[in-house]
């Protein structure tokens, strides 16, 4: 997560990147290590796109892995550069809604057409922090292979999001309507034990077995037909249509505009005012202790 804004423009041009294994299996890399792997608002997003873009384009690829260079997998977005800010927010300014409504759809396209609405079978393989669109990412996925390090979190529930999440319906579907509200109310994280538990992770191993495992998925997911596997993807999109997904991915790109139009109150901390006193880190910090002082780390 972010501090104080940097004044240099960093070169993501490598932050991506995609390779073949097998000639039938993608794998797509979060490779922004020093940043724990944060995701840079629009510059990432885009690249992502382009790499599930590249695998649903190839035939001859089957199942894509989704993972993350060195500790963590995804710390979530960057906190120096928040998504209303890469839509066109300035300091103290005011975005109009029609901006906001556009951005946010472009911005839930970038992970959900190489999830759901993708055609290929998508694996996540995470370790450390899975927090932000790290989360989206896992709710979304086909299968789930964490690291025994692993912890997943839903920080923005604590930043103005409590019990809203672009994909609320998919975690509901991972985690139960019960564990899933907890989780969006109280934005605490989840170990990869307990995941693994109630059987949301496909499999939880050693850190440095995590890609071994993943490939090992992979693998076996690829030994099906190509055409069968396709017919599934699309048997279970018609399913999450029945469910209504679809639409509420359109009713959250109206509902996360009013995010910049919440009413903080006296006894409240808006994140994005104390992040610019005290920088992305601190002031996260600072909204994470009042429920970690309750039990919900």
């Amino acid at each position: 997560m972010g501090d104080k804004p940097s004044e240099a423009p960093e070169d993501l041009s490598n932050s991506i990147t995609y390779e073949v294994l097998d000639g039938k299996i993608a794998r797509i890399t979060l490779n922004r290590p020093h940043r724990k792997n944060a995701i840079v608002t629009p510059d990432m997003n885009e690249m992502l796109q382009a790499a599930f873009e590249r695998a649903q384009d190839d035939d001859d690829i089957k199942v894509v892995i989704l993972g993350g260079v060195g500790t963590d997998f995804c710390s979530g977005e960057d906190t120096r550069k928040m998504p209303i800010e890469s839509f066109g927010l300035k300091k103290g300014g005011r975005l109009g809604q029609s901006k906001r409504m556009r951005g946010i759809r472009k911005l839930l396209d970038t992970t959900l057409n190489g999830t759901i609405w993708g055609d290929k079978v998508v694996i996540v393989a995470a370790q450390g922090a899975v927090l932000g669109q790290g989360f989206s990412f896992a709710m979304t996925a086909d299968l789930l292979i964490l690291a025994e390090d692993a912890y997943v979190a839903r920080r923005q529930s604590r930043i103005g999001f409590a019990g809203f999440e672009t994909q609320l319906p998919m975690t509901l579907l991972r985690l139960g309507f019960n564990r899933g509200m907890e989780i969006l109310l109280t934005g605490r994280k989840m170990s990869a034990q307990e995941l693994k538990e109630w059987g949301v992770a496909n499999s939880v191993v050693p850190a440095e077995m995590l890609a071994d495992e993943a490939l090992r998925y992979a693998r076996a997911v690829a030994a099906n037909s190509t055409d069968g596997l396709m017919l599934g993807k699309r048997a279970l999109q018609q399913f999450y249509h029945g469910l209504g997904i679809g639409a509420f991915v359109n009713f959250a790109t109206m509902a996360h505009p009013l995010f910049t139009n919440m009413v903080w109150r006296e006894d409240e901390t808006n994140f994005l005012k104390e992040r610019d006193k005290v920088g992305g880190r601190e002031a996260m910090n600072n909204v994470n202790k009042v429920w970690e002082d309750l039990g919900f780390g």
